[in-house]
């Protein structure tokens, strides 16, 4: 049986390297899956109304011009961007550095 840890065997070292990053990848999102703020689901009719122009899913993503252009177009748009951005930014900076780790990781299977 061949020993992943020897330090001779770079393909096992390797490959628990992927492995731990990726089970430590998968922790931090079901942690983060447990504090998304109520706003974020936009459940609340008062939130639909204040935050529905700002918060967006992975729709985004097909066009984000016009995501953008919207927030563009109106400054009071803007001042509310901003104002979620600051009322919430460590609970968006751990998702965004989640979903960078799993790109990484991601780019890291693919070499």
């Amino acid at each position: 049986m061949v020993d992943f840890l020897a330090d001779n065997n770079l393909c096992g070292q390797a490959i628990l390297r992927i492995v731990s990053r990726g089970n430590a990848i998968i922790a931090e999102l079901l942690r983060l899956s447990d504090f998304i703020p109520a706003v974020f689901r936009l459940k609340d009719k008062s939130d639909q109304q204040k935050y529905g122009d700002i918060i967006c899913d992975f729709s985004y993503f097909k066009g984000p011009e016009y995501y953008e252009g919207k927030l563009e177009a109106k400054p009071e748009l803007q001042d509310l961007d901003e104002e979620f951005r600051e009322n919430n930014i460590e609970i968006l900076s751990r998702f965004y550095l989640a979903f960078e780790s799993v790109h990484k990781y991601i780019v890291d299977l693919n070499r």
